[in-house]
C-alpha cells in the first residue's frame, strides 16, 4: 500500500461532480488531504502534495476513460492554503456528505472548522482565479483563430513545395496573402504566440503549429462551435457565483443551486457576450459585498495554528489531547 493511501485523513470526490455540473462525459477528480510521516515534521524531509493521478489520453489529447485525477495536499500545506482562501482548496471544506470518500478523525476535525478559513480576503482570491478563466477563454480562443488560419494556409502551401524555406513566406508575406505573418527584428517572425525564423522549411514551420494548436487547447470542437473555449466560461461563472456565497453567507454549498445554470453555459447555451456581461455584474456584486460582508477582516492564523497543532501532536507524536474519544476510521 502507498504511503499516500496510509496516511491521508480526507479524500473528497471534485470537480464537477461536487459542483453538479457533471455530464456523461464527465471524469470523477479526486482530492485529498494528508498527514506524513514524522521525518516530514522533526527531520529534513519536505513534503507539500501528491499526485496519485492514473495518466490515459485519448489520441484527441483527451483524458480517456482510465484516466482519474488525485492528488493530497500535506495538512500544513492545506490549512495555509485554504488561508489564503484558494477557491481548489477551501472548497473542499464544504463537501456535501455524499462526495466524502474518506475522513477519520483528523480530516472531521478539519471539516467541523471550516468556518475558521473564509475571511474577506476571498474576494481577491476568488475574482483573481475567476479572471484568469476570461484570460484562458478569450486569448486561447484568438491565438486558436490565428493559428488555425495559419495551419490551413500552410497545408496549402506544402502541396505547392514541401522543401520551400523561408523565402517563400517573404514573397507570400510581400504579396499580402498572409495578413496574420508578423516580423521582428533580423530574420524572426511569428504567428499568434509563436515565433519562428524566417528560414524555417514549411513542413517545419506546419509541423510548429500543430503542436502549438495541441497546446493551447483539445477542446477545439467547441470554439469552432461557439466561438469561445465554454468549459473556461463555466468555470468563470462559477467561480464567481462561489466567490459571491462565501462572502454573504461565509459557507458554501454543494451542489451548487446555480449549478443547472452553469452547466448551460459549459454546453455553449450562452454567447460570449453574455458570459461576460454576466461576470462583470458578478464582479461588481463581489466588490460591494465584500464591503459588508461578517467575515473577518484578516486570516485567523492563530485559531487555525492551535487546531494544527492539536491534529500534528496526537497523528505524528501520539500525544491525545482527549484520550477517550473513539478513534476508529470511518
Amino acid at each position: 500500500m502507498n504511503n499516500f493511501e496510509e496516511q491521508k485523513i480526507l479524500e473528497i470526490v471534485s470537480g464537477s461532480n461536487l459542483y453538479g455540473t457533471a455530464t456523461e462525459s464527465s471524469d470523477k477528480d479526486y482530492v485529498g488531504v494528508m498527514i506524513g510521516n514524522e521525518d516530514i515534521y522533526i527531520g529534513l524531509e519536505q513534503l507539500k502534495e501528491v499526485d496519485a493521478s492514473v495518466k490515459s489520453k485519448n489520441e484527441d489529447g483527451k483524458n480517456s476513460k482510465d484516466a482519474v485525477d488525485r492528488k493530497f495536499y500535506e495538512v500544513r500545506n492545506f490549512c495555509n492554503l485554504a488561508l489564503q482562501n484558494n477557491p481548489n482548496i477551501i472548497e473542499m471544506l464544504f463537501v456535501n456528505e455524499p462526495n466524502i470518500v474518506f475522513s477519520d478523525l483528523f480530516g472531521k476535525t478539519l471539516l467541523s472548522n471550516r468556518h475558521l478559513f473564509p475571511w474577506k480576503g476571498a474576494k481577491q482570491r476568488f475574482l483573481g482565479y475567476a479572471f484568469a478563466q476570461k484570460h484562458k477563454m478569450i486569448i486561447r480562443t484568438d491565438h486558436f483563430y490565428v493559428l488555425n488560419e495559419a495551419y490551413d494556409y500552410f497545408n496549402e502551401l506544402m502541396e505547392k513545395d514541401p522543401i520551400a524555406n523561408g523565402n517563400m513566406l517573404l514573397a507570400e508575406y510581400r504579396n499580402k496573402n498572409i495578413p496574420f505573418l508578423g516580423f521582428t527584428k533580423g530574420t524572426g517572425c511569428s504567428i499568434g504566440d509563436l515565433s519562428f525564423d524566417i528560414s524555417r522549411k514549411i513542413k517545419d514551420v506546419n509541423s510548429m503549429l500543430k503542436n502549438r494548436l495541441d497546446k493551447v487547447t483539445n477542446r477545439s470542437e467547441l470554439m469552432l462551435a461557439h466561438g469561445y473555449d465554454t468549459k473556461f466560461g463555466s468555470h468563470l461563472l462559477r467561480l464567481m457565483l462561489e466567490g459571491k456565497q462565501l462572502l454573504e453567507t461565509g459557507e458554501l454549498t454543494f451542489p451548487l443551486k446555480e449549478a443547472p445554470f452553469i452547466l448551460d453555459a459549459k454546453l455553449g447555451k450562452y454567447k460570449l457576450k453574455e458570459i461576460l456581461d454576466f461576470s462583470e455584474q458578478m464582479e461588481n456584486e463581489i466588490v460591494e459585498l465584500e464591503k459588508k460582508s461578517k467575515l473577518p477582516s484578516s486570516p485567523r492564523y492563530k485559531e487555525v495554528n492551535e487546531m494544527l497543532k492539536e491534529i500534528l501532536k496526537e497523528a505524528v507524536f501520539g500525544i491525545e489531547k482527549y484520550p477517550d474519544i473513539d478513534r476508529d476510521r470511518d
